[in-house]
């Protein structure tokens, strides 16, 4: 197994001499393994042992680390019981400490406090097991990071080799989780995956002529007509009578017509939207939950034919002429 273009370099490892170099290909990675603590109890040996009772579930693509862990995948694959590979389990340590043995074909998920850990794995250390007696590969584990590593193969310097995740992801396929012994590392936690929150939805929309609201070519609070302010006060008792529970957002969206030069546009709109958010501020919605925006002359929703005299122009683009209040927030 190489590492080469499919392996990832930065400075987050360090060790000592002639591991080096090696470990320089494994930076950038906020990483974790695991740590060496004793050996294996003979009655935890995986070839003592059925196995179902060895393995645990085929590898699923791992959802996102939690914003206050780091988390690893730290793998062999199948490719690692070919000629030239060291055989027995790889015995993965974190912070000196025994944490899983490896098998070819199998991985294990880890999750540890952001920060410095040593990170090794060996075969066939025995009987001094350097990852608990003398640990030399240190990593700088970021927060929220998840970090795929496998084990060295070729040398078993303990050295963790580094992969993109969909390198690693290929090697992984049909790989099974390995749950043959406990781990002893004091330092990994249970994985606790990161929230996603749900996009949100749109739960009413509320479109408003600014030939309505404004004097035209105005954006002011003074230069808003009494229709205007009725017009809004009416948006506002709606969205009230829905509930606000379950709103994160009142998006007032300004919109001009193609009338006049892109960069006026775009002012314009940008005041019509922060005047009408005032006023639905004003009208009791929170203020905290209202955002402006301006959309210039981006969006049109009707084309008017060139050529027509400037009075045909702004009537025909006056549905281009709007503020838009959407509501937004989850289901």
């Amino acid at each position: 197994m190489t590492s080469s273009s499919s392996s990832l370099s930065s400075s987050i490892f360090s060790g000592h001499s002639v591991r080096a170099a090696a470990l320089v290909a494994l930076g950038l990675l906020a990483a974790t393994a695991a740590g060496a603590q004793q050996q294996p109890q003979p009655q935890q040996q995986p070839q003592k042992q059925p196995a179902a009772a060895r393995s645990g579930a085929a590898y699923r693509a791992v959802p996102a680390a939690a914003p206050d862990q780091a988390q690893v995948i730290f793998f062999r694959s199948a490719g690692t019981s070919a000629s030239g590979s060291r055989p027995g389990a790889a015995h993965v340590y974190i912070d000196g400490e025994f944490h899983a043995a490896l098998l070819p074909n199998s991985f294990t998920r880890l999750c540890v406090r952001p920060g410095n850990h040593s990170v090794e794995a060996y075969i066939g250390d025995a009987p001094t097991y350097e990852g608990k007696s003398n640990p030399r590969t240190r990593a700088e584990l970021e927060a929220g990071k998840t970090v795929f590593v496998a084990v060295s193969e070729q040398d078993g310097s303990g050295a963790p080799v580094p992969y993109r995740r969909a390198d690693a992801e290929r090697m992984l396929s049909g790989a099974r989780e390995q749950r043959h012994v406990i781990s002893r590392a004091v330092a990994v936690q249970p994985c606790r995956d990161a929230v996603v929150q749900a996009p949100p939805v749109e739960k009413a929309r509320y479109t408003l002529n600014t030939d309505t609201l404004f004097a035209f070519g105005r954006a002011d609070l003074a230069a808003m007509t009494a229709k205007g302010r009725t017009a809004l006060a009416e948006v506002a008792t709606q969205i009230r009578a829905n509930s606000l529970d379950g709103v994160t957002r009142i998006a007032v969206r300004g919109h001009a017509d193609p009338i006049g030069t892109a960069p006026e546009n775009l002012r314009l709109s940008e005041l019509r939207a922060q005047t009408v958010s005032r006023v639905l501020a004003d009208e009791g919605l929170p203020a905290d939950r209202i955002a402006a925006e301006g959309m210039g002359s981006r969006e049109t929703v009707v084309s008017c034919a060139p050529g027509r005299s400037r009075d045909a122009r702004i009537a025909c683009n006056a549905p281009n002429r709007r503020v838009e209040v959407v509501v937004q927030g989850v289901k």
